[in-house]
């Protein structure tokens, strides 16, 4: 059996959920002898509670100080701040190699590029020695160049949009693969949601965000089949489903969302990493409420440049979109499907999880 990490972070969901969907490949793969491995190193280094201040404190600053954040992305952009950044995450660095030391993997797969750094400290690119490393992107067109400063040898991106940024950006073309974000295997029957009846609307509110409750009254005044995910917070289900009114349905923390996205002719949320892609897969026409800028800002981008949703910043403007979606035998509506189906499909684990048997074949350790 052949041991492959894949090196994932909490801050954004967007890491944790293509690591999840390529471990999940790999163990459906029909080489049956991959032991695929997800690692939150910095869950491993400092603990959960500490692990979970700091994805805390990184979400804090973006929804509430969205322009700082976005400098801050500008300068990880710019400069060479990953790098200088390794000394202050030395624990993360430790837990790193004491598990490459004791799984000897042939190859890495890496969700969040600050592994990368950390392995190009531990081995030169000609050391024969060193794993292969497959990067997988989780940015749509506003790719950091944070990604790729440190060596891999190839990089997974969502869509060939996002493929050509890096390629102007100097990565060689022959290393970059539009193979697709990847999404978990339930997502695999893309939507088949048909005009007709009552639209179903699947609101994920973000429970940092001052106007969520209000976002969820303005598409509860609609005529329309609305579910709303609100996470683990009590309290915050509790506001909600008092201004919704019985209108909708409030759900607390759920690993439903797959489900709920297939079964949805719409859905209205932030330009996250994972909610982005996973629309997109499941062919689910979206309604953005939140752009964080630097990440989310090619999220975003990818859905209304290509006519598959619309911006809905403030619960007015979100509103309106939703119900223009709608009207007029839905035209608007039909328009995003046809656009958002062209965009990508669910393939994108399956395709890395190929890439990976591959690479361990190349290495000689047979799958």
């Amino acid at each position: 059996m052949s041991r492959v990490p894949v090196l994932s972070a909490g801050f954004g969901e967007g890491h944790n959920a293509a690591a999840r969907a390529v471990a999940e490949a790999l163990g459906a793969h029909p080489a049956g002898s991959v032991v695929a491995e997800v690692h939150d190193l910095f869950i491993e280094a400092y603990g959960p509670d500490r692990a979970r201040r700091q994805r805390d404190g990184y979400i804090r600053v973006a929804n509430r100080f969205p322009r700082l954040w976005g400098c801050l992305y500008a300068g990880l952009d710019r400069m060479p701040l990953v790098r200088a950044s390794l000394p202050f995450v030395r624990p993360v660095e430790r837990r790193l190699n004491a598990l490459l030391d004791e799984a000897s993997p042939r190859v890495v797969v890496s969700a969040y590029p600050l592994y990368n750094y950390m392995m190009a400290r531990r081995w030169r690119v000609d050391d024969p020695a060193r794993p292969r490393l497959i990067t997988v992107v989780t940015d749509s067109i506003s790719v950091n160049r944070a990604w790729h400063r440190a060596h891999s040898d190839w990089y997974v991106t969502p869509n060939r949009a996002t493929a050509d940024v890096m390629v102007r950006q100097g990565v060689p073309a022959e290393k970059v693969l539009p193979y697709g974000f990847p999404v978990p295997a339930r997502l695999a029957g893309r939507s088949t949601a048909t005009p007709g009846g009552r639209p179903r609307v699947l609101l994920m509110l973000n429970p940092g965000r001052r106007d969520a409750v209000a976002m969820a009254a303005a598409l509860a005044s609609l005529d329309i089949a609305l579910t709303v995910t609100v996470g683990r917070d009590a309290g915050f289900k509790e506001a909600v489903e008092r201004a919704v009114g019985g209108r909708a349905e409030v759900l607390g923390w759920t690993d439903r969302i797959p489900e709920l996205m297939l079964s949805s002719h719409l859905v209205v949320s932030k330009a996250g990493g994972a909610t982005t892609h996973e629309c997109v897969a499941a062919g689910v026409p979206m309604v953005i409420t939140q752009v964080i800028p630097g990440q989310e800002a090619g999220n975003a981008r990818l859905i209304t440049a290509h006519g598959a949703g619309a911006l809905g910043l403030d619960p007015v403007r979100a509103r309106d979109a939703v119900a223009a979606a709608f009207a007029d035998d839905w035209r608007v509506w039909r328009g995003w499907k046809s656009a958002v189906e062209r965009l990508g499909d669910a393939g994108g684990a399956a395709r890395v999880a190929d890439l990976v048997v591959r690479e361990l074949v190349a290495a000689g350790v047979g799958a």
